[in-house]
């Protein structure tokens, strides 16, 4: 078990899911959501331009390494705020710990006492909190924020579970507490096949999962094969 932040970054060849999971739930269980590294344990995520951007929800995403295990490892893109600022929600399968790499932004996450924390970050920063733990980000006002993101398992956007709006998580957590757990990877279609399930029998309702307007041209620089240096 890793002891610290930059030992566990310094490390991350060895990581497992099992073993960021239970970091990233005794960090913060021990209020300590906010954190900071020196940038030469953080990856550059121009070594991986060959990557396309996808969009999802508030941002752009790549994941550029899964492993068995289901811990991925990728880049999140949060648009300036003057473009789209992110709402609250909860990714209810998988941990996050996300580390800033580029540009500046605003940080929100849920602690372990209930209330809301709220931080200013930069580079070096990092952000971490459990599965179903509310938070959102985006970036400066004029400038989006690039950070690595360490999460397991991987879960695709089309799944149901991907990303929920708080008052949706809390209700179906209070009614199928089952599926708001740490899931192994191979348990992803299965808890997707109960959700949609649910929705069929009206007995859950979702909001659609949307996509924001913004970040199309690095979407189309990535598929142009055009290396983006700056942001």
């Amino acid at each position: 078990m890793f002891d610290s932040l930059l030992r566990l970054l310094s490390n991350r060849c060895s990581l497992t899911k099992t073993t960021l999971d239970q970091f990233v739930y005794e960090q913060w269980q021990q209020g300590k959501h906010f954190g900071h590294v020196p940038l030469h344990v953080l990856p550059n995520y121009n070594s991986y331009e060959s990557i396309a951007w996808e969009k999802i929800d508030c941002m752009l995403t790549k994941i550029v390494k899964q492993q068995d295990d289901g811990l991925s490892f990728g880049f999140d893109m949060f648009p300036p705020k003057s473009a789209a600022k992110g709402d609250m929600h909860v990714h209810p399968l998988s941990s996050r710990l996300i580390s800033v790499l580029e540009g500046f932004g605003t940080a929100i996450v849920q602690t372990c006492t209930g209330k809301m924390a709220k931080k200013e970050v930069g580079p070096g920063d990092v952000i971490l909190f459990p599965h179903a733990t509310p938070h959102c980000f985006w970036g400066a006002e004029n400038r989006p924020m690039v950070v690595e993101v360490l999460l397991g398992p991987y879960v695709p956007f089309e799944h149901p579970l991907h990303t929920v709006c708080p008052k949706q998580a809390k209700r179906m957590a209070q009614m199928y507490p089952e599926l708001f757990k740490p899931c192994e990877v191979h348990e992803l279609d299965s808890i997707a096949a109960k959700v949609n399930e649910l929705q069929n029998q009206g007995l859950v309702a979702l909001n659609e999962h949307q996509v924001m307007d913004w970040g199309d041209e690095f979407v189309r620089a990535a598929d142009d094969g055009i290396e983006i240096l700056e942001v």
